[in-house]
Protein backbone atom coordinates (compact mmCIF):
# COMPACT_ATOMS: atom_id res chain seq x y z
CA UNK A 1 0.00 0.00 0.00
CA UNK A 2 2.82 2.40 0.86
CA UNK A 3 4.46 1.58 -2.45
CA UNK A 4 1.26 2.47 -4.33
CA UNK A 5 1.04 5.77 -2.46
CA UNK A 6 4.65 6.55 -3.35
CA UNK A 7 4.02 5.80 -7.02
CA UNK A 8 0.93 8.03 -7.03
CA UNK A 9 2.87 10.88 -5.43
CA UNK A 10 5.66 10.55 -8.01
CA UNK A 11 3.12 10.56 -10.85
CA UNK A 12 1.39 13.63 -9.43
CA UNK A 13 4.70 15.45 -9.07
CA UNK A 14 5.67 14.53 -12.63
CA UNK A 15 2.40 15.84 -14.03
CA UNK A 16 2.71 19.08 -12.07
CA UNK A 17 6.25 19.53 -13.37
CA UNK A 18 4.75 19.87 -16.83
CA UNK A 19 2.13 22.40 -15.75
CA UNK A 20 2.17 26.14 -16.23
CA UNK A 21 2.95 28.06 -13.06
CA UNK A 22 2.50 31.61 -11.91
CA UNK A 23 -0.09 34.29 -12.28
CA UNK A 24 -2.81 33.94 -14.92
CA UNK A 25 -1.03 36.27 -17.38
CA UNK A 26 2.16 34.21 -17.07
CA UNK A 27 0.25 30.98 -17.69
CA UNK A 28 -1.42 32.46 -20.79
CA UNK A 29 1.98 33.59 -22.12
CA UNK A 30 3.41 30.09 -21.56
CA UNK A 31 0.34 28.57 -23.24
CA UNK A 32 0.84 30.67 -26.37
CA UNK A 33 4.55 29.85 -26.44
CA UNK A 34 3.66 26.16 -26.87
CA UNK A 35 0.71 27.01 -29.13
CA UNK A 36 2.95 29.04 -31.45
CA UNK A 37 5.34 26.09 -31.72
CA UNK A 38 2.50 23.95 -33.10
CA UNK A 39 2.03 22.12 -29.79
CA UNK A 40 -1.65 22.92 -29.27
CA UNK A 41 -2.48 19.63 -27.52
CA UNK A 42 0.53 19.97 -25.21
CA UNK A 43 -0.46 23.56 -24.43
CA UNK A 44 -3.99 22.51 -23.48
CA UNK A 45 -2.73 19.59 -21.38
CA UNK A 46 -0.30 21.84 -19.49
CA UNK A 47 -2.93 24.53 -19.01
CA UNK A 48 -5.46 22.13 -17.50
CA UNK A 49 -3.00 19.91 -15.61
CA UNK A 50 -3.61 21.68 -12.28
CA UNK A 51 -7.39 21.73 -12.67
CA UNK A 52 -8.77 19.16 -10.21
CA UNK A 53 -11.67 18.37 -12.56
CA UNK A 54 -9.61 17.77 -15.70
CA UNK A 55 -9.82 14.00 -15.29
CA UNK A 56 -13.60 14.21 -15.37
CA UNK A 57 -13.48 16.37 -18.49
CA UNK A 58 -11.22 14.14 -20.59
CA UNK A 59 -13.67 13.95 -23.50
CA UNK A 60 -14.16 17.73 -23.59
CA UNK A 61 -10.40 18.29 -23.49
CA UNK A 62 -9.88 15.82 -26.33
CA UNK A 63 -12.40 17.72 -28.45
CA UNK A 64 -10.77 21.03 -27.56
CA UNK A 65 -7.35 19.69 -28.60
CA UNK A 66 -8.76 18.45 -31.91
CA UNK A 67 -10.39 21.83 -32.61
CA UNK A 68 -7.24 23.73 -31.62
CA UNK A 69 -5.15 21.49 -33.85
CA UNK A 70 -7.24 22.44 -36.88
CA UNK A 71 -7.06 26.23 -36.36
CA UNK A 72 -3.91 26.77 -38.43
CA UNK A 73 -5.26 24.70 -41.31
CA UNK A 74 -8.36 26.90 -41.37
CA UNK A 75 -6.93 30.33 -40.63
CA UNK A 76 -3.27 30.14 -41.59
CA UNK A 77 -0.03 30.49 -39.69
CA UNK A 78 -0.02 31.87 -36.18
CA UNK A 79 1.32 35.45 -36.12
CA UNK A 80 1.16 36.32 -32.42
CA UNK A 81 -1.25 37.48 -29.74
CA UNK A 82 -2.77 40.71 -28.54
CA UNK A 83 -4.43 41.15 -25.17
CA UNK A 84 -7.98 42.38 -25.56
CA UNK A 85 -9.07 42.38 -21.96
CA UNK A 86 -7.94 41.29 -18.51
CA UNK A 87 -10.23 41.65 -15.53
CA UNK A 88 -10.36 40.44 -11.96
CA UNK A 89 -13.95 39.35 -11.48
CA UNK A 90 -13.15 38.72 -7.81
CA UNK A 91 -9.96 38.20 -5.79
CA UNK A 92 -10.04 34.53 -6.82
CA UNK A 93 -11.39 34.68 -10.39
CA UNK A 94 -9.65 36.32 -13.37
CA UNK A 95 -10.81 36.53 -16.99
CA UNK A 96 -8.32 37.08 -19.83
CA UNK A 97 -9.31 37.52 -23.48
CA UNK A 98 -6.54 37.19 -26.08
CA UNK A 99 -6.61 37.68 -29.83
CA UNK A 100 -4.62 34.96 -31.57
CA UNK A 101 -3.59 36.50 -34.88
CA UNK A 102 -3.54 34.16 -37.88
CA UNK A 103 -2.90 34.95 -41.55
CA UNK A 104 -6.52 34.66 -42.71
CA UNK A 105 -8.64 35.23 -39.60
CA UNK A 106 -8.17 35.86 -35.87
CA UNK A 107 -9.27 33.52 -33.10
CA UNK A 108 -10.38 34.80 -29.71
CA UNK A 109 -9.31 32.86 -26.63
CA UNK A 110 -11.15 33.41 -23.35
CA UNK A 111 -9.44 32.12 -20.20
CA UNK A 112 -10.92 31.94 -16.69
CA UNK A 113 -8.46 31.31 -13.87
CA UNK A 114 -9.50 30.35 -10.35
CA UNK A 115 -7.44 30.57 -7.18
CA UNK A 116 -8.85 28.14 -4.62
CA UNK A 117 -6.16 28.45 -1.96
CA UNK A 118 -2.77 29.80 -3.00
CA UNK A 119 -2.45 28.63 -6.60
CA UNK A 120 -4.05 29.78 -9.85
CA UNK A 121 -5.35 27.19 -12.30
CA UNK A 122 -7.31 27.33 -15.54
CA UNK A 123 -10.94 26.73 -14.60
CA UNK A 124 -12.38 27.27 -18.08
CA UNK A 125 -10.93 28.02 -21.51
CA UNK A 126 -12.83 28.69 -24.73
CA UNK A 127 -11.82 29.80 -28.19
CA UNK A 128 -13.95 31.07 -31.02
CA UNK A 129 -13.61 32.65 -34.44
CA UNK A 130 -16.52 34.96 -33.61
CA UNK A 131 -16.10 38.14 -31.59
CA UNK A 132 -18.82 37.88 -28.92
CA UNK A 133 -16.30 37.28 -26.12
CA UNK A 134 -14.23 40.38 -26.89
CA UNK A 135 -14.14 43.12 -24.29
CA UNK A 136 -15.60 43.50 -20.84
CA UNK A 137 -18.72 41.64 -19.79
CA UNK A 138 -19.68 44.08 -17.04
Amino acid sequence: MARLATILIILLMASWAHAYDGEPKEQVAAFFKDYSAGKQAVAIDKLYSKNPLSGQRAEQLTLMKQRAGSVQALYGSFLGTENIHTEALSPSLVRIVELARHERHPVLWEFYFYKSKNQWFAAQVMFEDQFQVAGAKK
